[in-house]
């Protein structure tokens, strides 16, 4: 037989609610749990039961329907007295300011089921103050987090975060999670999905890692192995791709000055190692006018070594065409010189006269120390070829100065291409070769009497008749 079962909550029920927090008050030092005292009267039959009776809690989200929130409270023999009765009931840290209903179902003596009261009850604002003990301390409770307006600060030290949950729906800021192998520090827009910049310390102060007293505005310390790496994938659509980039800054104001774009020291290797795969370990550019690509101070300034003997340890490339090295100053020292490209040892002099590659030169008489172009037989004046001729450049030109104009690089021995006159005599390998009667010019040396100091060289190839370029071995004689 069933008997009509009713559930009243007294409002007796506040006040017994507030002596429990005045308890937990008392006795803050001990956590206070997630536990709560629930009062309330129980009638059956229109009458106060008084007796023994298995109680099961429930909590839901909605007066009617919705969702259960968090799991069963049952509790066997349940004491009620003319229809009262205290229980202690615990549910867990479900109370987050979420409204929530508390179902409960009775079964007395005699009775063979449980009878679910109705209505559910509605869980007033006592129960909620576990949720208060941990709010921030502004608003009342004893956390350590304290809500200024928009503000949200930690007075109590470090902050641990466990499991990564982005992405998130929305927001925008700096998150922090974990979870992993790795802990996560950044700065993102959820709800543009967009990269935000996460300063540092700003606008002011150093930042520190591996170190607790940092000396510049970015300090990176470790006790081994790597200091600083960073990976860098280039792309088409970025004008620049480099892992670092670095540059020093001309200072303003009335200390300001030029600052280095990296300096490095070590005390016991290389200040700066540079390796890569396909390309250059460490390159210079000089972008501008009197400036240098690489710059070498005191001490040994630039010190290149390979150990493969396929590997050059420096390598200086002018495209254009122009000065690959620049030893204007100090002594040039090497075991041994070899040179590509060129095959004759040229010195640069003033010139009267055509000067074009292959011209046979003699000594000017009217001026010191200048050459002119030959234009006798067998001239014991001969000086030398203009070098370059057939693309066939000096090896080595000497000089006094840098002065280009009016002046030419003469082949002194080597191998040059030379104008030469086979009219009279054809001219075969072999041959020495004199200065010709036709301006620039050398023929074949037929008189060996008037040839004796007026010899130019022997000739590497041949040339059957009329005028044309013979490859020669500069040797005068």
């Amino acid at each position: 037989m069933n008997h009509p079962i009713r559930l009243f909550r007294p409002a007796s029920m506040l006040v017994i609610a507030l002596f429990f927090l005045c308890m937990a008050a008392v006795a803050f030092a001990v956590p206070v749990g997630t536990h709560f005292t629930y009062q309330g009267k129980l009638q059956k039959d229109a009458a106060p039961y008084s007796g023994a009776a298995d109680m099961v809690f429930r909590l839901y989200d909605d007066p009617g329907a919705g969702n259960q929130i968090g799991a069963d409270v049952t509790l066997a023999g349940v004491t009620l007295a003319e229809g009262l009765f205290t229980v202690e009931l615990d549910f867990g840290g479900v109370f987050d300011g979420t409204a929530l209903w508390l179902e409960v179902q009775v079964l007395t003596d005699g009775e063979a089921e449980y009878t679910t009261l109705a209505p559910r009850q509605l869980l007033a604002a006592t129960p909620y103050a576990l949720h208060a003990l941990s709010a921030p301390g502004s608003g009342g409770g004893g956390s350590d987090w304290v809500n200024t307006g928009g503000d949200l600060t930690y007075s109590g030290g470090g902050i641990g975060v466990l499991n990564g949950s982005s992405p998130y729906a929305s927001g925008k800021g700096v998150f922090i999670e974990g979870g992993g192998a790795s802990g996560y520090l950044y700065a993102y827009d959820y709800d543009t999905n967009h990269n935000l910049p996460l300063l540092l310390n700003s606008p002011g102060g150093n930042v520190g890692i591996g170190t607790v007293v940092p000396v510049a505005r970015l300090e990176v310390s470790t006790s081994r192995g790597l200091g600083l790496k960073t990976v860098s994938a280039g792309s088409l659509f970025e004008p620049i791709n480099a892992g670092i980039r670095v540059h020093g800054a001309t200072g303003t104001g009335l200390s300001g000055t030029s600052c280095v774009g990296v300096w490095a020291t070590s005390t016991d290797d290389r200040a700066v190692a540079g390796f890569s795969t396909t390309s250059w370990g460490v390159s210079g550019d000089c972008t501008s006018a009197g400036t240098y690509g690489i710059l070498g101070t005191p001490n040994e300034g630039i010190y290149g070594l390979s150990p493969n003997v396929a590997k050059p340890a420096g390598r200086f490339v002018c495209p254009t065409g122009g000065i690959a090295i620049d030893a204007g100053w100090g002594l040039v020292k090497v075991k041994t010189l070899q040179i590509l490209g060129g095959a004759d040892l040229a010195e640069r002099f003033d010139v009267t006269g055509d000067a074009e590659p292959g011209t046979v030169l003699t000594i000017d008489p009217a001026q010191t120390g200048s050459l002119r172009t030959s234009d006798e037989a067998y001239s014991h004046r001969v000086a030398g070829v203009v070098s370059g001729a057939n693309q066939l450049n000096a090896g080595v030109v000497l000089s006094a100065d840098e002065r280009t104009e009016g002046t030419a690089a003469v082949a002194l021995t080597g191998r040059v291409w030379v104008k030469c006159d086979a009219t009279e005599s054809p001219i075969v390998a072999g041959d020495l070769l004199t200065t010709s009667a036709r301006a620039g010019f050398a023929m074949k040396a037929v008189d060996r009497d008037r040839a004796q100091g007026a010899v130019l060289g022997k000739a590497m190839s041949a040339l059957e008749s009329g005028t044309g370029m013979v490859l020669v071995i500069v040797s005068l004689q």
